[in-house]
């Protein structure tokens, strides 16, 4: 009788070679502080379902801002950002760039290494102009380091509503480029 690790392994192994979704999987990682920023970055991933749920497939990790200081769950959080197509970062304004957000940037950015994707900035500018460009020019900056495209999409009404639609880019190739990879496992490719 096969112990657990290889009934995982076998597990494994098949779905390898027998894909149950031919669709090719984006994945998108949310960091947001609170309620507020949690609903506006629920709009984003809406809209993201909504235009390419047929191209793709959407997996999805959503992170607290809170959960990163603890050495598990931030270090989790730090593979799912590696290894995201997407990022979409909202922030609450008074709360700004924490030195715990900034250490959990610097623990992953260098390991992505060349690998593309799409920061999506929808902290919203409405309150204050000295908070907001502080947080741009961070998530600027994280996004050059970590070969993220930055895009910002929050309109001057700051309504949720309107956070990606003028995002204009035909499919999700677009974003990703030739960093994912094939869409098949198998035969036939």
């Amino acid at each position: 009788m096969p112990n657990t690790s290889d009934a995982a392994t076998m597990h494994t192994a098949n779905e390898e070679q027998f894909p149950t979704d031919s669709r090719d999987v984006c994945t998108i990682v949310i960091i947001y502080d609170d309620d507020a920023t949690r609903a506006r970055a629920l709009d984003a991933c809406d809209f993201l379902v909504k235009q390419f749920w047929q191209e793709v497939q959407l997996e999805f990790h959503w992170w607290h801002t809170d959960f990163l200081s603890d050495a598990t769950l931030g270090t989790v959080a730090s593979k799912n950002a590696v290894a995201a197509d997407f990022l979409l970062v909202c922030l609450d304004l008074h709360r700004g760039i924490t030195p715990t957000l900034e250490a959990w940037f610097e623990s992953w950015l260098v390991r992505r290494s060349n690998r593309e994707g799409a920061l999506v900035d929808l902290t919203s500018t409405q309150k204050s102009d000295d908070e907001s460009r502080q947080i741009e020019t961070f998530l600027r900056e994280v996004s050059q380091r970590g070969c993220f495209e930055y895009l910002t999409t929050i309109p001057d009404d700051g309504k949720a509503s309107n956070i990606l639609p003028r995002v204009n880019y035909q499919s999700v190739d677009e974003i990703l480029g030739e960093s994912r990879p094939p869409s098949h496992f198998g035969l036939n490719e």
